[in-house]
């Protein structure tokens, strides 16, 4: 089924149509006005086979009838889905220039702490002594930048 969809709607629904109504006609003709064919001649010979071909295109048109039915009903519910993924994707950028936005601040924020901290441990670095000890406050700066960035 999925070579319909390279056929337009409106020539697919047309051509079933036209077996549809083709095979109610044909069928009234050859079955119910049965009678009236008895008198012409040339028609004789053919009623049977009149009669299957008009049966044949009236089951043809009902079940192509239902499948185009099924078919444009799943291209709607196609098309529905990819509106919201449409929807989605805008949603989803809009998310994203958000969430980096966050993203830029938090990471000036952060620069602009280390840089403080850097400054303080360059003053207390004169405190410390050739044996590598750290100081007590070098401690409580280390302890004060490891702190994260509250909200």
């Amino acid at each position: 089924m999925f070579l319909l969809n390279f056929i337009p709607d409106a020539f697919l629904l047309w051509v079933v149509n036209a077996i549809l109504i083709a095979g109610i006609i044909g069928t009234v003709v050859a079955f119910f006005f049965g009678f009236f064919i008895r008198y012409i001649p040339w028609i004789i010979p053919y009623r049977m086979l009149l009669q299957i071909v008009a049966l044949v295109l009236l089951i043809a048109g009902v079940y192509f009838k239902g499948g185009v039915g099924v078919e444009m009903s799943w291209r709607a519910r196609v098309a529905e889905m990819e509106a919201k993924v449409a929807i989605s994707e805008q949603k989803s950028k809009e998310a994203n220039t958000q969430i980096q936005t966050v993203y830029v601040d938090r990471v000036k924020v952060v620069k602009e702490k280390q840089i403080v901290i850097q400054e303080k441990l360059k003053t207390v670095e004169v405190k410390i002594d050739a044996n590598c000890k750290v100081v007590p406050e070098a401690i409580s700066i280390l302890n004060e930048a490891a702190v994260g960035v509250k909200k």
